[in-house]
């Protein structure tokens, strides 16, 4: 495989691995951009990750909501300003806690883009919201080393979701498992750099373990 430099030539290799010549260049990216919001969804990378610093407002802790533009199902964890994270909670937990006055933040919900804190929330209270970023954008911005990193996943999504040219291709099965399967290879290697693996018996030594 030789490496792309840019989305043309991403669109040029779709084009000649579906073997249809015939097709325009906007069904090809709209096939390519339908297999990375995919792609984006269900790969948990360490470049999706990303950390905001959360500062509540005066209206914020009025309202006891905040707006956040990535949605709640984006959010992996929020903690408080002394580090602890708060627990997520279905809306109808989180007015069980809204109507308890006491208490410090120790868990949150989320409705669409609002995010609820609770049991109560104060202006210049600081969260700390980790969130994966699905707006990674191989589609505009395929370059270099990138383009190699999601070649193998992003070429088998866009195949995949090509099956209405590829006239009943029992192919298609293939070119689906291939995108799993290769989502499922990077996730592995991410939990592996991020330290996510099992627990090795002299890090239990090393941090006083085990449990009693």
């Amino acid at each position: 495989m030789s490496l792309l430099t840019s989305f043309t030539e991403f669109k040029a290799a779709v084009k000649d691995w579906l073997n249809r010549p015939d097709l325009s260049d906007s069904v090809i990216t709209d096939v390519i951009i339908l297999a990375n919001g995919e792609l984006q969804r269900k790969l948990n990378t360490r470049n999706q990750m990303t950390v905001e610093i959360k500062t509540i407002s005066s209206s914020e802790a009025s309202a006891q909501k905040f707006f956040y533009n990535a949605g709640a199902d984006g959010i992996i964890s929020i903690t408080d300003s002394k580090g602890r994270k708060l627990r997520p909670v279905t809306f109808a937990e989180y007015k069980l806690y809204a109507e308890n006055d006491g208490g410090e933040a120790s868990v949150f919900a989320g409705a669409g883009n609002e995010i609820y804190i609770g049991p109560k929330i104060a202006e210049n209270d600081v969260f700390t919201i980790q969130f994966k970023d699905e707006d990674a954008d191989y589609t505009t911005n395929i370059q270099g080393t990138g383009v190699v990193a999601v070649y193998n996943p992003l070429l088998m999504g866009s195949l995949m979701y090509a099956y209405m040219y590829l006239k009943d291709d029992n192919r298609v099965a293939l070119y689906k498992q291939k995108f799993e399967d290769a989502i499922m290879d990077m996730n592995r290697q991410s939990t592996r750099t991020l330290g996510l693996g099992r627990i090795k018996d002299d890090s239990i030594t090393q941090y006083g373990g085990p449990l009693a």
